[in-house]
């Protein structure tokens, strides 16, 4: 049954990336998720940040900061619509950077209500105005324009191919409170009310709603509590408390995804290098040594990080994939070698520097206007630095 669960999985999804481009609507949106210039800043903090949908790798890093030229950053930016490559959906950003040297990840949050300088615009709009526009191309521009940044690649992902890529990986463990489970209850339901009204229309097969939305209701709360996919695409939505606490939600569900990812890998492979020679136990996984990579070596592992470029629509090539998929390893690695699984323990923060203050008013709109040196600044000390952010 697992085998013709994932199977159906895979299928869903292929399902999903031809389909949804054709029926996507500004409409829907209103059915996910109430106006973020409803929710007020931030009143109650949760105790831990979190992400989810588009990838922008930034292979070029920043040629003017020597002290970047071992990390690799990349977007991840949460759209809550239902194509892959645009569209009236609000969206929230993250920025990832990590260090295949020294196994750091530091994720950095980006709220959604946050003003940025826009050209075109004669007043600072929403950080998501330029996907709405022009997709992820766009709000690669504008990021790069406001913070003097170089990113070049995006990957991207719908909601529902997201919540399918959570499920593909075995879905994920978060620490839910009772209120938030209630909430979580009822933003699923609408869901698949939605997603079932499109099956209904003949846009998007009854196979999708049975896979994704079929077991929606959650019983459980607490720590460790197992979400699937559209049930983890709900928790990182909920914005019942402020803008603030969803995007600390979000976080916890990539985090938890990349802890799944790599999971998955480490159930299927044993890293070693040269220096630190051939592992004493395998257990039956397969060896890779990271110092001599070969053709099945590098073709085994992209086939394991495949669903999420199969899900998604990116202009990254086949040697941007190889090599995005070469550090995961060498990533995985270093964290094996400390004893601790980094894609658990990211270190993270979220920004702007004012996303905990009040409101201020644009034209009418409420959202955080910010001091674009101030948190560029903060970016780069926070993604950056050599020092163990968690000690």
């Amino acid at each position: 049954m697992k085998l013709l669960k994932h199977i159906g999985i895979i299928i869903a999804s292929v399902l999903i990336v031809l389909g949804i481009p054709l029926w996507c609507s500004g409409g829907l949106h209103s059915l996910f998720s109430s106006d973020p210039d409803s929710v007020s800043s931030a009143s109650v903090i949760l105790d831990k940040p979190s992400g989810q949908y588009y990838i922008m790798i930034n292979k070029e890093m920043r040629r003017d900061e020597d002290t970047l030229q071992d990390w690799i950053t990349f977007f991840l930016i949460c759209n809550e619509g239902m194509s892959n490559t645009g569209g009236n959906a609000g969206n929230t950003m993250m920025v990832v950077a990590m260090n295949p040297n020294t196994g750091k990840i530091r994720l950095m949050m980006f709220t959604w209500d946050t003003f940025l300088d826009y050209e075109g615009y004669d007043v600072p709009q929403k950080i998501d105005m330029p996907y709405r526009n022009n997709g992820p191309e766009e709000t690669m521009k504008v990021f790069n324009d406001n913070f003097d940044m170089g990113i070049s690649l995006y990957l991207s992902l719908n909601y529902l191919n997201l919540a399918s890529l959570i499920d593909n990986y075995g879905g994920v463990d978060i620490d839910i409170s009772r209120a938030e489970r209630n909430a979580l209850n009822g933003m699923v339901a609408s869901k698949k009310q939605a997603i079932q009204a499109q099956a209904d229309a003949g846009l998007l097969s009854q196979l999708v709603v049975e896979l994704l939305a079929d077991e929606y209701y959650l019983e459980d709360y607490g720590p460790d509590t197992h979400l699937n996919g559209l049930q983890a695409v709900g928790y990182g939505w909920l914005q019942y408390d402020s803008v603030y606490n969803c995007c600390l939600r979000e976080v916890k569900v990539v985090a938890n995804l990349f802890s799944q990812v790599a999971k998955t890998i480490s159930e299927r492979v044993v890293f070693y290098t040269e220096e630190n020679g051939y592992p004493d136990s395998v257990n039956g996984r397969r060896v890779i040594n990271l110092d001599a990579l070969t053709d099945e070596d590098v073709e085994f592992l992209r086939a394991e990080v495949a669903p999420i470029f199969q899900m998604s629509y990116h202009n990254l090539t086949e040697e941007d994939i190889i090599s995005m998929t070469e550090t995961l390893a060498r990533v995985a690695y270093a964290a094996s070698r400390q004893g601790v699984n980094i894609f658990s323990s990211l270190e993270y923060d979220v920004f702007p520097l004012e996303a905990t203050q009040p409101y201020e008013s644009i034209a009418g709109t409420m959202g955080h206007l910010i001091d674009k040196e101030a948190n560029r600044e903060a970016m780069l000390k926070f993604m950056y630095t050599d020092k163990d952010l968690m000690e």
